[in-house]
C-alpha cells in the first residue's frame, strides 16, 4: 500500500481546532478511558517545530506509513490524546517570559534577594612554606515574602506530571498516586498551569498544559480519575513527551518542572537518558524524580538526579507519594531566583571545587552554574587552595561575585565581589588553629560524607559490602577527630547506610534507593520529603536540615 503524505500547518494564535468526531461509538469510548492512544497503530514524526522567538508553530512533514488511500486525515488524532505530535495548545499565560528575543539587560548592582559570603578555614597560617587550605563560598536566598507581615510571593508554575501507569501500578498504587496528583491540581494557583503525561510501553498525554482555573482544575481532575494500570515501562518514552511539552509551549511560565514517578525497571532508557536530560535547558525546565517502592530502578534514578542536578526522592510508601509531590511543590512555588553564574576569580592556584554544579575552570577563574534557589536556602561550595610561599601579611585568595535573575523583582542582578583571604603570620598560634571556622568544618564534613555514601554505594553495587563498610568506618573516624554542629546528624546518616550495606538483600531491598535519596540531598542541599523511612533502624534527623519553611508547610497540608 502506498504511503500518503499530509503536511498541516497550523498557526497556533487561530482559534483552537474543534474537537475531531471519532469513527464510531467504540472509538468514542476508547478515547474517553485514555485507551486509544494506546490502540492506535498510526506512527508520526515530528509534526510541529516550536519558534520561541515569535511564540508560533511551523510547519512540518508528517508520514501515516499505514494510512489506508482515501481515509479521512481527522480521524487520525484526537485532542488531549496525542502522541509526541503537536505540544503547541498550551493554555494562555498572563504575560509570555519566552516570546520575543529581548536584548539582556544590564545586571542592576544592587542589593538582590541573593547574598555571596566567602570565609576560609583558618584566618591565619605560618609563613615559609605552600600550604593547601580550604574555604567556603556561600549563597544565600532571603524570603520571598516583600515586608516583614506579608506572605511569601508565589511564582507563576507550569508542571507537567510524568506517571508510571504500567501493570505493577494497579489496585492501590494507582489510587494512591491519582491522590498525589490531585493534590498538585488542588493546591494550584489559577495562574499555574499543569499537565499531565503517562506511559507504560508507550507514552500518552492525557492533559495539555491547562491553566488551573475552574475549568482547567476540573477536566485535570477528570483526566487524573481516568487514569489506569497495564502494560510494561518505558521511562523514555515519558520523559520525552514531557520535554516535547515544554519545548513546544507557546508561552512559559516563571518556574517548570517536570515530575517523573516510577515504580518499575527500564534497561533501555538507560542510553538515552544523557541526550534527554541534555533538552532541559532548552525546555527551559527542571526535573525531579520519584522512585516507589522496592523493586524501581534507584540506579537509573539517582543518574538522573544527577544529570538534572535535583534531589532523588526514594517514596518508600506508597501513602507518601502525596507528601513528596507536596514538597516538590512547596519548593517549586518559592523559587525566588534563576540562572546563578558564581564566578571564582582566584589570586591563589585552585586545586578543586567541590559542588555538584557544572564548574568550568580556567588559569585564574572558575565559572559555577546553579539553575535555581528557594527562599531560604543556601548553596556552599567547598573550595581548596593552594597558598603559596609569600612574605608576612594578608594573602587575598579569591574573589566571588554572583550574577542571577531575580524572581520577586523581576530583575537581573550583579553581586559585588567578595573577598576571601588569610593572613601569614611570623609566629605560629597553635590556638588559632585549634579553632577552624565552624561554617567551613560543618560543609567540608557534609562533602565528606556525601562522597563516602557515593564510594560506598559503587562498592555495594559491585558486591563489595566489605569494602564499602570500611569507607563509612573510616569516615565515622575522621569525624569523630574534628566534631561539628552537624557530626550527630551525619553520624546517623551513616549509620542507617552501614545497615543498608550489610548484603546483596538489604542493598537491593531498598537500600540503594534510599542511600542515593540521601546522597543527592546532601549533594545539592534540597529535599522534597521530610517522611523517615520505615526501615531505618535509627531515627534521622537530615531531612529536616534542608527542608524550608515553605516546603515543611505544603507537607503539612497534604496529610
Amino acid at each position: 500500500m502506498d504511503n500518503q503524505m499530509i503536511v498541516l500547518m497550523v498557526v497556533c494564535h487561530q482559534p483552537p481546532i474543534a474537537p475531531l468526531r471519532p469513527d464510531s461509538a467504540e472509538d468514542e469510548e476508547k478515547a474517553n478511558t485514555g485507551v486509544e492512544n494506546t490502540r492506535r497503530r498510526h506512527s508520526t514524526t515530528h509534526l510541529y517545530q516550536h519558534s520561541p522567538s515569535c511564540g508560533q508553530c511551523v510547519s512540518s512533514t508528517v508520514f501515516f506509513p499505514d494510512l489506508p488511500r482515501g481515509r479521512r486525515a481527522k480521524n487520525i488524532m484526537k485532542p488531549d490524546n496525542v502522541s509526541g505530535s503537536s505540544m503547541c495548545d498550551d493554555d494562555p499565560v498572563e504575560s509570555c517570559s519566552a516570546c520575543a528575543a529581548m536584548p539582556e539587560p544590564e545586571p542592576d548592582c544592587s542589593e538582590g534577594v541573593l547574598s555571596v559570603e566567602a570565609r576560609v578555614e583558618y584566618s591565619a597560617i605560618a609563613p615559609g612554606t605552600a600550604q593547601q587550605v580550604f574555604g567556603l563560598v556561600t549563597v544565600r536566598a532571603g524570603s520571598s515574602a516583600t515586608g516583614p507581615r506579608q506572605e511569601p510571593r508565589r511564582q507563576p508554575m507550569d508542571v507537567m506530571c510524568v506517571l508510571d501507569v504500567s501493570s505493577s501500578m494497579n489496585g492501590n498504587n494507582i489510587r494512591q498516586v491519582q491522590s498525589a496528583v490531585r493534590f498538585v491540581i488542588e493546591q494550584a494557583a489559577p495562574t499555574d498551569r499543569v499537565g499531565l503525561v503517562t506511559f507504560n510501553d508507550t507514552a500518552t498525554r492525557v492533559l495539555r498544559l491547562r491553566k488551573m482555573d475552574a475549568e482547567g482544575k476540573n477536566d485535570a481532575n477528570v483526566a487524573t480519575l481516568r487514569l489506569f494500570a497495564s502494560g510494561g515501562t518505558s521511562i523514555a518514552a515519558g520523559l520525552n513527551m514531557a520535554l516535547l511539552g515544554m519545548e513546544q509551549r507557546r508561552q512559559r511560565n516563571t518556574v517548570s518542572a517536570i515530575l517523573l514517578l516510577t515504580d518499575g525497571q527500564d534497561g533501555a532508557t538507560r542510553r538515552q537518558i544523557g541526550a534527554l536530560l541534555r533538552r532541559l535547558p532548552g525546555a527551559g525546565c527542571s526535573l525531579y524524580g520519584f522512585g516507589f517502592g522496592a523493586d524501581h530502578d534507584a540506579a537509573l534514578m539517582s543518574e538522573i538526579a544527577e544529570g538534572a542536578h535535583t534531589p532523588f526522592t526514594f517514596v518508600e510508601d506508597v501513602s507518601t507519594i502525596r507528601a513528596a509531590f507536596a514538597g516538590t511543590i512547596g519548593g517549586l512555588s518559592s523559587v525566588v531566583a534563576q540562572n546563578l553564574t558564581l564566578d571564582l576569580c582566584t589570586r591563589v592556584p585552585l586545586a578543586a571545587v567541590h559542588t555538584p554544579f557544572q564548574v568550568v575552570k580556567e588559569e585564574t577563574r572558575a565559572r559555577v552554574t546553579i539553575p535555581d534557589m528557594i527562599a531560604e536556602e543556601r548553596r556552599d561550595l567547598v573550595v581548596e587552595l593552594t597558598v603559596p610561599v609569600t612574605e608576612s601579611g594578608r594573602v587575598v585568595l579569591l574573589e566571588a561575585s554572583l550574577r542571577y535573575h531575580d524572581l520577586t523583582t523581576g530583575t537581573e542582578v550583579q553581586s559585588p565581589p567578595v573577598a576571601m583571604s588569610v593572613e601569614r603570620r611570623e609566629t605560629a598560634q597553635p590556638e588559632m588553629e585549634l579553632e577552624p571556622d565552624e561554617e567551613v568544618s560543618a560543609q567540608r564534613e557534609r562533602v565528606e560524607v556525601s562522597n563516602a555514601l557515593k564510594e560506598a554505594a559503587l562498592l555495594s553495587d559491585q558486591g563489595g559490602f566489605d569494602e564499602a563498610q570500611r569507607v563509612l568506618e573510616d569516615t565515622e573516624t575522621r569525624m569523630r577527630c574534628k566534631k561539628t554542629k552537624n557530626t550527630d546528624v551525619m553520624f546517623l546518616e551513616l549509620s542507617d547506610a552501614r545497615t543498608r550495606m550489610k548484603n546483596k538483600s538489604a542493598w537491593q531491598g531498598g537500600g540503594k534507593a534510599e542511600v542515593s535519596d540521601a546522597m543527592h540531598m546532601y549533594s545539592v542541599q534540597r529535599c522534597t520529603n521530610v517522611n523517615m523511612s520505615s526501615s531505618s533502624h535509627v531515627q534521622k534527623a537530615s531531612k529536616q536540615m534542608f527542608a524550608t519553611k515553605t516546603q515543611t508547610k505544603s507537607i503539612g497540608t497534604s496529610t
